[in-house]
């Protein structure tokens, strides 16, 4: 009988443990002296039991083997279960609670990206003394973890009559088997997904709901899903209909020149923070002195999926980011590729480290024939957590465009990519301006603003500068405000900046970064037909509109207005009629990156990074 009684403790321990773990998250991130906690631990009992049934089931395997042949074997892996498993969820728990302060989504599978493709970097967010308390923490809530299953939850040590070990066999397996029934969610057509636990209008109490682990866990899940399988709002037809009214890759170009191109991409940068007295006032300058578009905004909340937005035009996706999947990412057209064919050469700068986020695959994939990156700086200038600060990658980027325009001839494309605008904030300077400088965040925007404008200042007395056409653009909205609401407009409104076009164009139009690469090559004289969902935004009867879209919603600004709709919850937030543009939009694209996906295994890529033209078999 104690066995049974075993296993039901354990199922509640693990529940409660769910359970518990919504309290602290509710204390940093929502007011706990309220109704609405409760029915946050409520609704969120449902992933809680689910997570509790999958951790059961091994521990209800060994009840049923040490029941079935005594002996005092199991001794050793019942410990080693509980401390492994208690270690797993503290951690999912820690950081959960850490990251949703930066990214205001619930734990999913990006960690591991990150700590995949470079671990130094990862980390370089977090301060050293904030990582061994975070280690610390971890640690100890594993510790309490481990120590309550241990103590409470003891496996029964009497012997019992062949009758009664049948009987305690029977009784175990079918509880184990019972499990099924909190994993799956009870007996309804429908299973647990994470938007299961969703009950509220306000998105923080929802994800104050969710189960860490259960959300981390189902991520991983779905990671290889068939992609032409995601997002099936519509009849494809229909989908087809109305995303053809959405793009046009064939649109007006001007006179072929030869202009060089200067892609800067500027890191957490945003209209908010240009409102901010004193912290930018050198791109609020330019944005006086250039064509500077209002109405322009970020793809998404994350750099590896701007990247791809910015180079190759490719709306980011709810649920992944396609730079973690090279067999999509590296036979994406960018604009490297795009301009390396017709004669330039391309060159990519970063000061961190670009494995990270498996960037460095992706460029080379696409077209960039050089990069430099962190190991590329001397030890003296790698003086800060992400590696070499801005202002001597700018010096790099200045000395070469100094070198390649003494050779006089060569087209170039060069890309930035700056970093000292991100946490940590350890930036190697102090703003005279002691509102600005009482604040880590805003004196590292004031340090990348005063970078960005010291090297345009110096880019404009070399002979080039009137020969190059200058792109300034933020990544994405980061750090400023500290409050920030994924479900707002202003989370995805940033900077677009072009210097020395020479081109009829309304600033007006409401754009985002994937109609980069057609304006860019437009302008340049080029055709953009490779890119699907690239708008030419000197192109007056091109559809004009800005989609974007963070963990499984999405949303879309229009001159009609603005709509944001989340997929986990069905709600929609603002204009109704925006709703079918968005979701045939979303359904299209995951069309289009799994015929990518299917092709490039199908089919051997090209050795100058361009795939194959396609063929029909």
């Amino acid at each position: 009988m104690k066995s049974i009684k075993t296993f039901i403790i354990i199922f509640v321990i693990w529940t409660m443990v769910g359970v518990i773990s919504k309290i602290p998250f509710l204390l940093l991130y929502c007011d706990i002296i309220s109704k609405d906690s409760l029915l946050v631990l409520w609704h969120g009992l449902r992933l809680d039991f689910a997570i509790a049934g999958y951790l059961t089931l091994i521990p209800g395997v060994l009840l049923i083997l040490q029941e079935a042949k005594k002996g005092t074997w199991y001794r050793w892996l019942w410990k080693f279960y509980f401390a492994i498993i208690s270690l797993l969820y503290s951690l999912a728990i820690v950081a959960n609670l850490g990251l949703y302060r930066y990214w205001g989504f619930p734990l999913d599978n990006t960690p591991l990206l990150y700590l995949r493709t470079s671990p130094k970097d990862a980390f370089a967010s977090i301060p050293v003394w904030q990582t061994v308390a975070l280690l610390a923490i971890i640690i100890l809530v594993a510790w309490i973890i481990y120590k309550t299953f241990i103590k409470v939850a003891k496996p029964s040590e009497l012997t019992h009559t062949p009758i009664q070990r049948l009987y305690y066999v029977v009784g175990l397996l079918i509880l184990t088997a019972t499990m099924i029934i909190p994993i799956r969610g009870g007996f309804s057509t429908g299973t647990n997904h994470t938007g299961s636990v969703y009950f509220s209008p306000d998105i923080k109490l929802n994800h104050a709901a969710v189960n860490p682990a259960f959300c981390f866990f189902e991520s991983i899940s779905h990671q290889k899903q068939d992609l032409s399988t995601m997002y099936r709002f519509m009849d494809n037809k229909e989908a087809e209909k109305i995303f053809q009214g959405m793009i046009k890759t064939t649109s007006i170009m001007g006179e072929r020149n030869a202009k060089n191109v200067l892609l800067i991409i500027l890191e957490s940068f945003s209209d908010s923070i240009m409102h901010i007295p004193g912290a930018t006032p050198q791109i609020n300058k330019l944005s006086t002195e250039s064509l500077y578009f209002p109405n322009f905004y970020a793809n998404s909340t994350r750099t590896d999926r701007a990247l791809a937005s910015i180079l190759s035009g490719v709306p980011a996706q709810p649920t992944m980011t396609i730079l973690d999947v090279p067999r999509i990412s590296n036979n994406l057209p960018s604009l490297a590729s795009s301009l390396a064919k017709h004669g330039y050469n391309t060159h990519f700068y970063y000061g961190g480290d670009t494995d990270y986020s498996n960037m460095q695959s992706y460029l080379v994939a696409t077209g960039f024939q050089k990069i430099t990156s962190e190991t590329d700086f001397p030890a003296k200038e790698r003086i800060c957590k992400w590696g070499a600060p801005d202002e001597y990658v700018y010096n790099r980027l200045l000395n070469d465009i100094k070198e390649e325009t003494d050779g006089k001839g060569q087209k170039w494309f060069k890309a930035i990519l700056t970093e000292s605008s991100h946490e940590p904030f350890d930036v190697p300077y102090k703003s005279k301006d002691a509102n600005i400088a009482s604040s880590d965040v805003l004196n590292a925007f004031a340090y990348s603003d005063k970078c960005l404008g010291d090297f345009i200042n110096e880019m404009r007395t070399l002979p080039c500068w009137g020969n190059t056409i200058v792109v300034i653009v933020a990544d994405h909205l980061g750090a400023y405000p500290e409050d920030i609401d994924n479900y707002k407009q202003w989370r995805y409104h940033i900077p677009f900046i072009i210097l020395n076009a020479d081109t009829d164009i309304d600033v007006n139009v409401i754009a985002g970064q994937i109609d980069i690469p057609a304006t860019i090559l437009s302008i340049l004289g080029y055709d953009h037909c490779e890119f699907l969902f690239s708008k030419n935004m000197r192109d007056a009867d091109a559809p004009h509109f800005a989609f974007f879209s963070f963990p499984d919603a999405m949303g879309m600004v229009t001159n009609e207005g603005f709509m944001i709709y989340d997929n986990t919850s069905n709600q929609l937030q603002g204009i109704p009629e925006l709703e079918n543009m968005s979701k045939a939009y979303l359904q299209k694209l995951y069309d289009y990156l799994s015929k990518i996906q299917k092709y490039e295994s199908n089919y051997p890529r090209s050795r100058d990074g361009i795939p194959p033209p396609s063929t029909n078999k």
